[in-house]
């Protein structure tokens, strides 16, 4: 998947992959006239201000904007869904806990080694957060890139401060 983002703050995606995108440029079907679909505002959880931020440092020049791979967008948002996956993990564990019965005096063993593996479990999704969260702050520290931020203010955006 592509993300185009245009100087208005709209967000459009495209199935195509950024090698067809360009093989069609090459042809003579630029960025700028492949498929759009335009997103609402908060597409998949991510701002128009995540999309730009990311592809003035990771995309491609689209005249009418910039286009970004969707691999860079989910990785940027992939510590938050790790969280929600996480919480609702939680929630679901705290409900189950509060309707369960004392285990017999047979099946005490048994709940030991399940709450033993639902604690490891809980700490490797700790660890995958931790991961996460370190890939996703790499991919926002690269520095943005002069052609980009070149690009984008010839299409009539402004570059962000920071």
């Amino acid at each position: 998947m592509l993300y185009l983002i245009t100087p208005d703050g709209i967000v459009s995606t495209s199935e195509a992959s950024l090698g067809e995108a360009l093989v069609d440029a090459q042809r003579g079907r630029p960025l700028a006239r492949q498929p759009w679909q335009t997103q609402p505002s908060v597409a998949g959880g991510v701002s128009p201000e995540k999309v730009l931020a990311i592809a003035l440092r990771h995309g491609v020049d689209a005249t009418i904007g910039l286009v970004v791979h969707g691999g860079f967008i989910d990785q940027a948002l992939e510590p938050e869904r790790l969280r929600a996956a996480e919480r609702n993990q939680n929630r679901i564990a705290a409900q189950l806990e509060s309707i369960a019965a004392e285990p017999r005096h047979e099946d005490r063993d048994w709940h030991r080694r399940q709450r033993a593996i639902a604690e490891e479990a809980r700490q490797a999704a700790g660890g995958s957060i931790r991961r996460a969260e370190a890939a996703a702050e790499e991919l926002m520290d690269a520095p943005v890139k002069d052609r980009l931020a070149r690009a984008w203010q010839r299409a009539g955006g402004l570059v962000p401060a920071s």
